[in-house]
């Protein structure tokens, strides 16, 4: 199985609207997490009095979760299970 690269944020604009699009879906029921999966990082992060981020508050978690949200509707899942079942 090929795995596709994830875009990383490179400026802190970039990381603070993967953050605000994981939030929007979160507040928006788009997110269903199992029950055993903690979401507590994402539920930690904090915004500063300016209406910023504050990226101490922000954990692994959080930061994988944000980044996930903005690449997973690229992936083309279909695609993957064809490519998954030639090669067996």
């Amino acid at each position: 199985m090929k795995f596709m690269d994830m875009k990383t944020p490179m400026t802190r604009s970039e990381f603070e609207h993967n953050l605000h699009v994981l939030n929007d879906k979160m507040k928006n029921g788009n997110i269903k997490v199992a029950e055993h999966v903690s979401m507590e990082g994402v539920l930690k992060v904090r915004q500063l009095p300016n209406g910023r981020i504050d990226f101490l508050s922000v954990d692994e978690s959080a930061r994988l979760n944000a980044n996930m949200m903005v690449n997973l509707p690229n992936f083309d899942i279909q695609s993957k299970l064809d490519e998954n079942s030639d090669e067996d």
